[in-house]
């Protein structure tokens, strides 16, 4: 998965996410088991609101490579604050290219 690749994202946690598909673009590739992704639209998360989210796999031995159209992985992710460490409303989920 690289950048500019869209991507569509069935949030399964926290349940208040869960009613339908995040969509959004993979923005930046900082290293092979992370991406920043920025969503078409911002969540509100208990601290702050933001349209990006940093995620990487949720089990060993899975991978960005990995990833199509038909195929997707579990992730595990949260909402970041640009230009900041913080990090705010945890998720899981499954993440697919469009």
């Amino acid at each position: 998965m690289v950048q500019g690749q869209a991507v569509k994202l069935l949030v399964s946690e926290p349940w208040d996410w869960a009613a339908g598909y995040l969509q959004g673009d993979v923005i930046d590739c900082p290293s092979d088991g992370i991406r920043l992704i920025q969503l078409l639209k911002p969540i509100k998360g208990k601290k702050f609101i933001s349209d990006l989210l940093k995620v990487r796999p949720r089990y060993a031995g899975d991978s960005f490579a990995s990833l199509t159209a038909e195929n997707s992985i579990t992730i595990g992710g949260a909402l970041i604050k640009e230009g900041s460490d913080e990090l705010d409303y945890l998720l899981i989920g499954s993440l697919t290219r469009i």
